[in-house]
């Protein structure tokens, strides 16, 4: 009885086998080859949960040199089956390898994290954490945070519009970085709004009629049509291009007691020879009250 050979047909199913498995994974299949064996072609990431052992922030540590930048996670007991503690060192804070730019967090020493690790690199990052000492952005263009408030979502009725489509209630508040400018605004619906603008020569607030501008020479608070200016060495009220000078307030009180003074000093010519003025003893009771226009809280020099 003749044995029929099968192996062509083995192979050409093997071909097709490889040739469906690399168009679904796509370039993943170069991953997973890179992978370690034992993979089993499922994948080359694992999740850890875990929490911060280490950060490697001082240069003074013997390991910082070689995991400056990156922290130590040490496995939960009850996600590993090993009995004795699993640390795993080195682990990135963000998508690059040295931690710079984007977007980088550094969670606090014994909080809580979950990593990932990739087997075909034996790379790890932190995919999220508990509790966070330093959150930094650092972007090319622009960065902005903020909050705007919508409708609630009808979760019980099928008409009820999306997320992206809700109405905008009008209360809202976003702070918007760009290389040379910082901009902060928070307004409500009923039309108030408050906006803080900062550029590398100016600080302006502006609420509503009021508005406060700062500069490296001067200070400026309008309020309608009033204004309080201060620069060096000189202050003006009431507008910007007020030329009316202030008056210093303990010299004119002394002024003012000389002049009382000598006023109760005048003598008059008579016919039954010379007399002091008629109302002479009205001007004594004036000085009491000169204390009385100095102010207690606003100076002057």
């Amino acid at each position: 009885m003749a044995v029929k050979n099968n192996s062509g047909q083995n192979n050409s199913g093997r071909m097709i086998s490889e040739a469906i498995r690399k168009i679904a994974l796509g370039r993943s299949i170069e991953r997973i080859d890179m992978a370690p064996s034992g993979m089993s072609g499922i994948g080359t990431a694992r999740m850890i949960h875990g929490y911060v052992a280490k950060i490697h922030n001082d240069e003074g540590d013997e390991e910082f040199e070689t995991y400056g930048g990156t922290i130590d996670v040490g496995e939960f007991p009850d996600e590993t089956a090993s009995s004795e503690p699993i640390i795993h060192k080195g682990v990135l804070l963000s998508g690059t390898k040295e931690n710079n730019g984007g977007f980088l967090i550094i969670p606090t020493l014994f909080s809580d994290v979950t990593i990932v690790s990739d087997a075909a690199t034996n790379y790890m990052y932190v995919l999220n954490f508990s509790h966070a000492d330093i959150i930094y952005i650092n972007s090319h263009n622009e960065v902005k945070i903020g909050v705007t408030e919508t409708e609630e979502l009808d979760s019980e009725s099928n008409d009820s519009p999306d997320y992206d489509e809700l109405e905008k209630t009008g209360n809202e508040s976003f702070t918007k970085y760009l290389a040379e400018i910082i901009e902060t605004v928070s307004r409500n619906k009923d039309g108030k709004e408050i906006t803080i603008t900062i550029t590398p020569e100016t600080i302006v607030q502006t609420v509503d009629k009021s508005q406060v501008s700062q500069t490296t020479d001067k200070l400026t608070h309008k309020v309608g049509g009033t204004t309080i200016v201060i620069a060096d060495k000189k202050i003006t009220l009431g507008a910007e291009d007020a030329s009316e000078p202030l008056v210093l307030g303990n010299e004119l009180a002394n002024l003012m007691m000389e002049f009382i003074t000598e006023c109760t000093k005048i003598m008059t010519p008579t016919l039954m020879g010379t007399m002091p003025a008629v109302n002479a003893p009205n001007f004594a009771p004036l000085t009491s009250k000169i204390q009385k226009f100095l102010s207690k809280t606003s100076f002057t020099k």
